[in-house]
């Protein structure tokens, strides 16, 4: 499951609908294209809490979930270290969060 995750990151990557780093993520949220904020495993928890209050801070917050994945192997996927990313799209927004939910919440196994 992790390697359909990272494929599908890296196709929103390459379709320009993946904002990479927390100024990025947070002007994504502001402007009201992020549809989902998605961290890396290690992201630092500080971090976390701050974009997680600029996000609620922010109109309707997008929905925020929690990779398995670290920041570096996010690197491989968007070419630069970041702990944070948004999905500026629907469709990309959708297809990750059926591969991320479990088996018990209705996606894919």
């Amino acid at each position: 499951m992790n390697n359909r995750i990272m494929g599908l990151l890296s196709l929103c990557r390459k379709a320009g609908k993946l904002r990479i780093g927390f100024e990025p993520v947070r002007e994504a949220a502001a402007a009201g294209e992020a549809k989902l904020v998605l961290y890396a495993a290690d992201f630092s928890p500080r971090s976390r809490r701050r974009m997680e209050s600029l996000l609620n801070g922010s109109g309707v917050p997008p929905e925020q979930r929690e990779l398995e994945q670290t920041m570096g192997e996010l690197a491989r996927i968007c070419g630069k270290a970041a702990g944070v990313v948004a999905v500026a799209n629907d469709g990309f927004a959708a297809g990750l969060k059926k591969l991320m939910c479990g088996p018990d919440e209705g996606g894919a196994e």
